[in-house]
C-alpha cells in the first residue's frame, strides 16, 4: 500500500528546466550609498522597487578589548531601483548593526 502511494505522488511531480546560462552584459554597477568605504555591519531589505540600508558600523574594526574608532549608526536609507537615487530618511530611534530587516 506504501508503493502505491509513492508512486501516485511521483506521477504527481512537476519538473521545470532551468537556463543556467546568465547574460552578464545584463548587470551594471549602481551608485555607491552615500556612505564612507568602512561602512559595514548594516541590515538591507527590499520592498517592491526600493532597497532599505540601516543602521551599521563606520570607522575601523574594534579589537578583542573594545578599542577601535567604530560608531554604531542609526541611519536608514532608501534606494529607489527605479530613479537609481539614494535618499537618507530619519534617522532610527536607536542605533543598531549586526542586525535583520525584513520587508
Amino acid at each position: 500500500n506504501n508503493n502505491n502511494n509513492n508512486n501516485n505522488n511521483n506521477n504527481n511531480k512537476t519538473t521545470m528546466s532551468v537556463d543556467n546560462e546568465v547574460d552578464l552584459t545584463l548587470w551594471e554597477p549602481l551608485p555607491s550609498i552615500p556612505k564612507p568605504d568602512d561602512f559595514r555591519g548594516y541590515a538591507a531589505t527590499t520592498i517592491r522597487d526600493t532597497v532599505y540600508i540601516s543602521g551599521g558600523l563606520l570607522g575601523s574594526a574594534l579589537t578583542s578589548r573594545g578599542e577601535g574608532k567604530s560608531v554604531v549608526q542609526n541611519t536608514l536609507f532608501a534606494y529607489n531601483m527605479e530613479t537609481r537615487q539614494w535618499t537618507e530618511l530619519p534617522k532610527m530611534k536607536y542605533c543598531r548593526w549586526g542586525h535583520r530587516l525584513v520587508g
